[in-house]
């Protein structure tokens, strides 16, 4: 009973803490979920909206954690080799998980493990295109730094497009079949031709250090860049590569996810924040929330059609991970 109050209690708070931080809130905590085996932290993260499964990796805990976003109960932990990130695509109904070299793909439904991919590169990040039927990895060892492309559902490896630095983060444009990565150790935002499976000439973000996350808005041509010095949410133009507008955020930020349908950028912030910057319109944004978390809530996952943002909180001395799950739009 006592836990139960406590739960009430610390929902009430940070719910809270939401409409404290903006007169319209675009985030509402729905509910804190505790993950009490579970050592460190989250990396990258991905919903399945029509099961409403949540797929964490979690690489110090070597599990990828699967989660009911319906009920908040742990449904399984996927063990095996170190887990980089996650993602599922429901138009295959395959699940995506980089564990070392090796690209895991597991059935949707079962998440019995289908088939394995040594691409001799330590990996990453995730994305896909359903259009193409290509799914892009970002591959990190050293003279190894580049893009795999795989094809689906099939899953064969089709190409590596090597890039000159590791990327931290990448959008996938599908319209103009190109893909935007970040290359924080050179301050760059490298940019892939996928027809012709070859560079273009990068954009230079050599005023930013650290940028990591990048999401596309593509009906508007923009790109949002999340940088950690200075703090700062930088849009550009996919077609000039100039910066149009920069709006400030909390730093050590990780994650953010652009929402068409609710004109905001989710971006979640190390420092212990979730900002949440709204859209006026292609060039003009202002930072429109800023929801309390907790210090090293880097990782997040947005689903659109569910309305729902999910962001990871690592375990901590005087605390359990948890996965905090809110409702998107007012």
């Amino acid at each position: 009973m006592r836990t139960h109050l406590l739960g009430c209690l610390a929902v009430a708070y940070f719910c809270l803490s939401v409409v404290q931080g903006q007169q319209n809130p675009s985030l509402q905590l729905l509910r804190i979920i505790t993950m009490p085996n579970m050592q460190g932290g989250f990396n990258h993260m991905s919903i399945d909206a029509r099961r409403q499964r949540l797929f964490a990796s979690a690489p110090s805990n070597q599990t990828l954690e699967v989660v009911d976003l319906r009920t908040g109960q742990a449904l399984r932990s996927l063990g095996g080799e170190r887990p980089a990130s996650a993602l599922y695509a429901p138009e295959f109904d395959q699940l995506y998980v980089p564990r070392g070299q090796n690209l895991i793909v597991y059935d949707g439904a079962s998440l019995q493990q289908i088939a394995s991919i040594d691409l001799h590169s330590s990996l990453d990040e995730l994305h896909y295109d359903s259009r193409a039927k290509e799914l892009y990895v970002g591959c990190m060892g050293p003279g190894q730094t580049g893009i795999a492309i795989i094809s689906l559902p099939e899953t064969k490896l089709l190409a590596k497009i090597p890039l000159p630095g590791k990327p931290q983060g990448f959008a996938v444009d599908p319209g103009k079949r190109r893909i935007f990565a970040n290359l924080p150790e050179l301050q760059q935002v490298a940019i892939v031709d996928l027809e012709m499976r070859q560079l273009l000439t990068p954009w230079s973000l050599a005023d930013f250090q650290g940028i990591a996350p990048i999401g596309l808005d593509e009906k508007h041509h923009r790109l949002f860049v999340g940088a950690r010095r200075p703090a700062q949410l930088v849009v550009m133009d996919t077609n000039s590569g100039k910066i149009v507008a920069q709006t400030e955020i909390d730093s050590d930020t990780d994650d953010l996810f652009y929402d068409q349908m609710e004109q905001s950028i989710y971006v979640s912030c190390g420092e212990g924040f979730v900002d949440v910057v709204r859209q006026i319109d292609a060039d003009h944004y202002r930072r429109a929330g800023r929801i309390a978390s907790i210090r090293g809530g880097r990782t997040s996952a947005l689903s659109a059609p569910l309305h729902r943002f999910v962001i990871g909180i690592p375990a901590r001395a005087d605390g359990s991970a948890e996965l905090r799950v809110f409702r998107t739009g007012k």
